[in-house]
């Protein structure tokens, strides 16, 4: 989910440019944005006293998840808050310019390396919110007697010779593939959409039976099964990496009380899970983003302060 972001070159940003006008603000991912539209017009959300906010995010469930709950705290704070959905490339870009103020979902040191390398000296790291291990691998149910990626040929037979993916562009189907070749695997790689590998494994637990997945942290898929990733001894999948919020300098410094909120702001797998499940299943997001929180307004509460 998060390596396919990388193989993203910024050139591609100004021909994905023309998708933008009129995007304006939304919860559905799928637009691009063009670099001069994200970045000019810095002075509409300049002034210390300004009560909009604009952030930008990422189609991913995470990244929506958090941007929804964060467009319902702050609304209730008494600002105006504008989401923009955009792929990495064009949302650093808007950041870094200031036409964006605020994303919470940079993967660090690894996926987003080339773009904090390019424009971090134009934003404010506002802290790792995230409280778990973000990665990708090899997932199964925790009641498969396997534990790691070069089990899986002895256990072939169990899981029908096969490994149910995404969307075969999808970067992790790349590192999947490199595992597959690296550790000699006799399973097949089966292609679909998230949904449809999400489906298969509800089938699975459903029926007590077992499965293996391609599949990511944070995911609410964990918070509703019991599943646990493959060890990985060839490291092909790469290391764990932390989840920050960045924002743009400028408006950091000219925003200090919302900087210290977001600064507060942390969350822990569970509760992670939990919120993406509210969010996923809710037919509005925002709506979904608000029940979370007033089943969490404890801890909601204590990020504002």
């Amino acid at each position: 989910m998060r390596i396919r972001q990388l193989g993203m070159v910024l050139s591609f940003v100004g021909l994905m440019g023309v998708l933008v006008a009129g995007c304006g603000q939304g919860t559905s991912g799928g637009h691009a944005a063009d670099e001069n539209k994200a970045g000019q017009d810095t002075t509409a959300q300049g002034g210390a006293g300004d009560q909009t906010v604009h952030i930008g995010y990422v189609n991913w469930a995470e990244d929506v998840a958090v941007s929804n709950l964060w467009k319902a705290i702050l609304e209730d704070k008494g600002y105006q808050v504008q989401l923009t959905a955009l792929d990495a490339g064009p949302l650093f870009v808007g950041l870094s310019q200031g036409g964006l103020d605020v994303f919470l979902d940079t993967w660090l040191p690894y996926t987003h390396k080339n773009y904090m390398d390019r424009y971090g000296s134009q934003l404010e790291d506002l802290g790792q919110w995230y409280q778990g291990q973000a990665k990708i691998g090899l997932v199964v149910p925790k009641s498969v007697d396997v534990s790691s990626i070069d089990q899986l040929n002895a256990h072939a037979s169990e899981f029908h010779g096969q490994i149910v993916g995404i969307d075969a562009g999808a970067g992790e189907m790349q590192v999947a593939k490199k595992a597959l070749d690296a550790y000699g695997l006799k399973l097949n790689l089966v292609s679909g959409s998230e949904a449809s590998m999400l489906s298969a494994l509800q089938r699975a637990e459903t029926n007590h039976q077992p499965i293996v997945v391609t599949l990511w942290s944070p995911h609410w898929a964990f918070a509703k099964w019991d599943l646990k990733y493959l060890d990985d001894p060839k490291g092909i999948f790469g290391k764990a990496e932390e989840i920050h919020a960045e924002a743009n300098k400028q408006w950091a410094q000219s925003h200090p009380e919302l900087v210290k909120w977001f600064s507060n702001f942390k969350l822990t797998d569970q509760q992670l899970g939990e919120l993406e499940m509210d969010v996923n299943q809710s037919d509005d997001k925002l709506a979904g983003a608000r029940k979370w929180m007033e089943d969490h307004r404890d801890l909601v509460n204590q990020w504002p302060s």
